[in-house]
């Protein structure tokens, strides 16, 4: 009787096990590639964004910002009083447009309607050389101190350290390429385009590293993360390890960043932002 309880359980859990598998993939995005025409929104755009409410925030070579709403209809533009590269460009807040500035060693938080008094100069006294710097999700900064070689929260007021992570031992430190770093639901994303995806906590503890190698970008759908090679979408679940692949319409090939908006597609390639209605 035992042998046969014991049976029975093991049965029941295997069949659970598939059930829950199979609500998780019932709650998985899908993505649908219509067949309709592209729209070129912003020549020479290099970086895109995505916020809360379904806007664009797009950052042109020149470094120029533009604002488009989830439709690609052209909301706000704004020029920095010294032009530089944008090295990294984060939306999701709305109310507080995101950019930070490498060559200037300065970020820029704007409104809404992309209105800013001035940027912000990277105090020298306290962060070396920044190499990265992205809004963390309690209002304060993620800066990774290249020339200290540290990971580290900042108080955006004081630009005062309030905890720091060293990364000699889970980087290379004659190996990597930190070229994106985003705060996204408790968790903070390094993408080292020598390496590995990096996770750590919110308070900077180094969690893993993710199965995806040598990716300079990376997105957020849902639950999921996203990253692109090779022409195709690689999803990852980092709470059920799920992963999944998506291929690339041939033409959005060489897509460097890629957003969705409902069944609007927005991405980036040598051309440019481009639009594609669902």
């Amino acid at each position: 009787m035992a042998m046969m309880n014991s049976l029975c359980f093991s049965g029941f859990g295997r069949r659970l096990k598939s059930a829950v598998l199979m609500l998780l993939l019932m709650q998985v995005p899908i993505i649908i590639f219509a067949q309709e025409t592209d729209t070129l929104l912003l020549p020479g755009a290099v970086h895109i964004s995505i916020s809360r409410q379904g806007q664009i925030l797009a950052a042109d070579g020149p470094s120029s910002l533009y604002l488009f709403d989830g439709s690609g209809k052209k909301l706000y533009h704004f020029s920095p009083r010294r032009p530089a590269a944008v090295h990294l460009l984060e939306a999701w807040n709305g109310l507080r447009p995101f950019a930070f500035y490498r060559d200037l060693q300065e970020f820029i938080v704007l409104d809404r309607f992309l209105l800013a008094d001035n940027s912000t100069p990277i105090d020298p006294e306290k962060t070396a050389y920044a190499r990265l710097v992205a809004p963390a999700q309690d209002g304060n900064l993620w800066v990774f101190d290249e020339a200290s070689f540290v990971l580290k929260k900042m108080d955006i007021k004081t630009q005062a350290s309030l905890f720091s992570t060293p990364l000699d031992l889970i980087l290379k430190s004659k190996n990597y390429e930190i070229t994106y770093m985003r705060e996204y639901q408790n968790q903070l994303y390094l993408a080292d385009k020598q390496g590995f995806i990096l996770q750590f906590d919110q308070m900077g503890n180094f969690r893993k590293k993710l199965p995806f190698e040598k990716t300079d970008w990376l997105g957020f759908l849902g639950d999921e993360l996203y990253t692109l090679k090779n022409d195709s979408l690689q999803f990852f679940h980092p709470y059920t390890l799920l992963i999944r692949k998506e291929v690339l319409p041939k033409a959005i090939n060489g897509a460097k960043q890629i957003l969705f908006q409902g069944k609007n597609i927005f991405w980036t390639d040598r051309r440019g932002l481009w639009m594609r209605a669902g």
